[in-house]
């Protein structure tokens, strides 16, 4: 058990003030801090045969910007992430930090839609301790790192109690790199640029608690990690992760 937790990621190294102004919609840029909840499936296939792993997951998020709230023009939001979580003595860790920039046109009084371009970076890391490796056992550390180009469609529906939005689009990895740390040691391979699919759906509760607005967001994102080589391994070898999570938080 408690190597099957690092063995369906590890495999990837053989080949992530205030309470008033919100009484109607606001419609300038909001701070949103809050807490993530996350699962975790990871899908490796090699040679068509696969094995999944699960793996639940927590942490913390910040961003600034009008894009939940802003109405014709332009548009922007700057945020971050991390997340944690210990399973079978294996230590997971993620965060990603990034940028959005859009243009937002009216469909009507309360309804806009909003083309949205960034960019930002995407790391991961995996660190276990006491792993036999031959004779000895020795601490292992597997690291993903993968900047990031983004685009994607959204659409925001404002009322003075809540505000809706939707957005779905890609990110597309720009020469990602997985590195493999053993006893001091490391070696690094590159990793296939992919487009990553993902989709939120968020709500702010203008009123929230005691006139704080509250912000709720489910989201979905997949990643698919491939080595770049010509080796018929990393032909047939593939890594697939898919993470369903929810955020809460409060905008100020």
């Amino acid at each position: 058990m408690r190597k099957n937790a690092f063995a369906g990621v590890s495999a990837l190294a053989l080949c992530l003030a205030g309470t008033q102004a919100f009484a109607q919609s606001a419609t300038g840029p909001i701070s949103n801090f809050g807490v993530i909840a996350s699962h975790n499936q990871y899908k490796l296939t090699i040679a068509d045969e696969s094995d999944k792993e699960r793996l639940n997951q927590g942490g913390l998020y910040y961003s600034f910007g009008n894009k939940l709230t802003g109405q014709e023009g332009f548009i922007y939001e700057i945020g971050i992430e991390g997340q944690y979580r210990d399973k079978d003595d294996v230590e997971f860790l993620s965060a990603r930090a990034d940028l959005d920039l859009g243009l937002r046109a009216a469909l009507s009084t309360n309804n806009y839609v909003d083309l949205i371009v960034g960019g930002g970076y995407d790391w991961g890391r995996i660190e276990q301790d006491d792993v036999r490796v031959g004779l000895f056992e020795e601490d292992v550390e597997l690291t993903t790192r993968s900047p990031f180009a983004k685009a994607g469609v959204g659409y925001n529906y404002l009322t003075p109690d809540y505000t809706l939005r939707l957005e779905v689009g890609a990110r597309y990895s720009i020469e990602a790199e997985s590195r493999l740390k053993v006893a001091g040691e490391s070696d690094t391979v590159d990793l296939k640029d992919k487009a990553n699919p993902y989709g939120e759906l968020t709500v702010l509760w203008n009123k929230g608690i005691n006139n704080i607005p509250v912000s709720t967001s489910l989201y979905y994102s997949q990643t698919r990690y491939e080595l770049d080589s010509n080796s018929e391994f990393a032909d047939n070898s593939k890594l697939k992760q898919e993470e369903v999570g929810l955020k809460v938080g409060l905008a100020f």
